[in-house]
């Protein structure tokens, strides 16, 4: 059974080494404790029995939450964790009175452009080379409450 719960400092190892698994560019475990610390960061992860199998960090200003990282363990994907995460962070963000979700998505990440269209996001443009190792374009795209 999978079951959606805030992170807590004692996560912070299991989400770094997801971090290793899932991104070229994977953040250090200082980031990842130094964003839970913040108010204005909701860290929500994905537990199949005890093991931390997703998470999604997101932050909000005003009245926008932009996703900085949502990832799922290799051997779980396909299996709803990250549309879970989604949904939940949907509702946090709701209750928190946000009006949008913001986020960037690698141009060549087909699988997680479509997955983001499925959950009712929208493409809104395009940064040329805004991502590193490897040099892509990213397609920035929102979802909007009540829209």
């Amino acid at each position: 059974m999978l079951t959606i719960k805030e992170i807590r400092e004692a996560d912070v190892e299991r989400i770094h080494q997801l971090e290793k698994e899932g991104f070229s560019d994977p953040w250090s475990a200082a980031g990842i404790r130094e964003s839970l610390g913040q108010t204005y960061t909701i860290l929500l992860g994905a537990w199949m029995s005890d093991a931390l199998v997703g998470y999604v960090i997101c932050y909000c200003a005003a009245d926008e939450a932009e996703i900085a990282r949502i990832a799922v363990k290799t051997s779980c994907r396909r299996q709803g964790v990250a549309t879970r995460l989604l949904e939940e962070m949907k509702k946090v963000c709701l209750n928190r009175q946000m009006e949008a979700i913001l986020l960037d998505v690698r141009k060549g990440n087909e699988a997680a452009v479509l997955f983001y269209k499925k959950s009712g996001f929208k493409e809104d443009g395009v940064r040329k080379d805004y991502y590193r190792e490897p040099s892509e374009d990213a397609i920035l795209m929102s979802f909007r409450f009540g829209k």
